[in-house]
């Protein structure tokens, strides 16, 4: 066994020390990045992206204006009908004003819909997105108020 342990400490001459070479120190200076990183900018969304909003806006704006003509004829329709009962012709006719509001209503939401799209279309393309987000809010506060007031002619009606 000290025969093989001898083996092992052979003279040192004949292996490359394992100290540091000189090639293997730094030297010298490296430039270091800027303390503040250059910040990216979202690309302008594109003209056809803009026209949809604004057309868009445009609709839902007047789908709304229809929605609340249409809900001041349905709430007279609804007031002449409460405390009816389903077999009377008043109430399905109340019905029917607060199904057409309803449809209305489908119509703003789906243009918040498509908006929802063209937002998360802008957010994968690393486009700007707050025009996107100011329309968004706008049609969402019209459906919102849509949604109101089918809720409020709904319970106006009563249960069926």
């Amino acid at each position: 066994m000290a025969t093989l342990i001898s083996a092992c400490a052979g003279s040192a001459d004949r292996y490359p020390s394992l100290s540091l070479r000189d090639f293997e120190r730094v030297q010298g200076q490296f430039p270091t990045a800027d303390s503040q990183p250059e910040q990216l900018r979202p690309s302008p969304l594109p003209v056809a992206a803009v026209e949809q909003i604004s057309d868009a806006i445009g609709e839902a704006r007047t789908r709304h204006s229809q929605f609340l003509a249409q809900a001041e004829k349905a709430r007279g329709v609804v007031s002449a009908a409460r405390g009816s009962n389903p077999d009377d012709k008043r109430w399905a006719m109340a019905l029917i004003e607060i199904a057409e509001l309803d449809s209305h209503h489908g119509v703003t939401t789906g243009l918040l819909a498509d908006l929802d799209a063209l937002y998360a279309k802008a957010s994968l393309e690393f486009q700007q997105r707050e025009e996107v987000a100011q329309a968004q809010a706008e049609i969402a506060q019209m459906v919102a108020s849509e949604q109101q007031t089918i809720d409020e002619l709904a319970g106006l009606l009563g249960p069926a």
